[in-house]
């Protein structure tokens, strides 16, 4: 293998970690919302703020992401996130306040906001046309791996110190349990920084640069001119952008990310039973992120996406039908019910995993003109930011008034909509350059 080739695969490893890092912050309250909950530190309400801190901070990071990126450069803004995600762990578990603690998921938060947009426009502009979808699988893969450590992580700590419904863990056990969920978000934070402090900045931001300096010295100002948003030739492919962007978080994917164990628990599966399921599900959802980082540059973007919004909405459905029938009478409690959601859930993920989980990134960065990309995919993930975070926020509020099932069937009805999206107005990019998916654009 020459140089070349393996700077490629450095890169490709690397954007995987940026992508485990990613969901790290968000995932890994999931194995010690139950331990939360059990020591009653924090009300329903306090635990979904808690939960969706993350999701608002990161898009109000993304918005300024773009603007950081044009101004230090792809590199140093992902050295800066992993800094933060790695410092974040340090008011959560030092100082285990109500407020301390919503300040280090907000830094938690931060970190993924940063990731979310320069990683993606990063390998837009470093990979060719035939691995760009990799690269975008990548990210995605890992950062299920990422969310599968979240859960390994959680049946450590149940194997170790105790489930947190189990009689026999002590309150100094469930609190060293939850802590300890939290402090291993620093490993891939870590781990991350290392690494990106090899990688070479992107050569569309040093072109760009060095234009603009050309540019300002024959102009005598600051700066080399930027085209703006709302130029007419940029509007329809940044609306379909953040379009995409805003109906993938409306799928509630997130929301069932976060609060799958609960969901396990409370539809009749042990503490144990439940981590178990829980790893078995991401497991679920890094096979099928691997299946559709091999379909995405031969199957194309707009096809994956119909298959996984189609099947989300099938998922929805059955799992919305368990949880229902429980709450009828229908069904009984028991570990029966509590394996017919795992299967829900788990088609779900499945199915989120084979299309929009890969393609979202792939919309986000191929969408956008080489001129606007940097502003458009901060814009682009505030707007599903924002919708993730008003999912998640009132998940478990929504769960608690109405009950899972028709919480789930209106999720389906958004993935409903999703498809709509990618059916009749997603154009196909596969094999196509940044440079002919912009001509394509001026074309309309």
């Amino acid at each position: 293998m020459d140089k070349a080739k393996r700077y490629v695969v450095f890169l490709l490893v690397m954007a995987g970690c940026g992508g485990m890092l990613f969901d790290f912050g968000g995932t890994i309250i999931n194995p010690a919302i139950p331990y939360l909950e059990s020591l009653k530190l924090y009300t329903t309400k306090e635990l979904s703020h808690l939960t969706s801190a993350v999701v608002m901070s990161a898009a109000f990071a993304g918005l300024f992401a773009g603007t950081l990126a044009e101004w230090l450069g792809r590199k140093k803004v992902m050295l800066l996130a992993a800094l933060v995600a790695a410092l974040a762990c340090l008011p959560i578990c030092l100082m285990p306040g109500y407020w301390t603690f919503y300040a280090g998921r907000t830094l938690q938060g931060i970190a993924a906001g940063l990731i979310g947009v320069v990683v993606p426009m990063y390998l837009a502009e470093c990979l060719d046309a035939a691995n760009r979808g990799k690269g975008a699988g990548i990210f995605q893969f890992m950062d299920v791996v990422g969310i599968l450590f979240c859960s390994l992580v959680g049946v450590a700590v149940v194997h170790a110190l105790g489930g947190p419904n189990d009689p026999a863990t002590t309150e100094s056990a469930k609190e060293a349990a939850w802590k300890t969920v939290f402090w291993s978000s620093a490993v891939p934070a870590i781990v991350f920084f290392l690494g990106a402090l090899g990688l070479k900045e992107s050569p569309v931001w040093l072109e760009r640069k060095s234009k603009g300096v050309q540019a300002s010295v024959a102009a005598g100002v600051a700066g080399a001119p930027r085209d703006s948003l709302l130029q007419r030739k940029y509007i329809l492919p940044f609306v379909l952008a953040v379009v995409i962007l805003a109906c993938n978080q409306a799928t509630g994917c997130n929301a069932i990310q976060y609060f799958a164990l609960k969901m396990f628990m409370d539809a009749g599966l042990p503490d144990t039973t439940a981590n178990l399921a829980n790893v078995a599900l991401w497991a679920v959802m890094l096979g099928m992120t691997a299946v559709a980082c091999t379909l995405v540059d031969r199957k194309g973007r707009t096809f994956l996406l119909k298959v996984g919004t189609i099947g989300m909405v099938v998922a929805d459905l059955m799992a919305g039908f368990v949880f229902l029938s429980l709450k009828e009478g229908w069904l009984v409690k028991s570990s029966l019910s509590g394996w017919l959601a795992v299967v829900g859930v788990s088609l779900f993920i499945a199915a989120f995993s084979i299309g929009p989980g890969v393609v979202v990134w792939l919309a986000l960065s191929e969408l956008m003109p080489n001129r606007i990309r940097a502003n458009g995919m901060a814009i682009g993930l505030f707007i599903n930011m924002m919708v993730a975070y008003l999912i998640s926020d009132v998940f478990l509020q929504l769960v608690e008034d109405w009950g899972y099932g028709p919480v789930l069937f209106m999720l389906a009805g958004f993935a409903a909509l999703y498809f709509i999206a990618a059916a009749f107005f997603l154009p196909e990019t596969k094999g196509r350059t940044l440079e002919e998916i912009e001509r394509m654009w001026d074309s309309k």
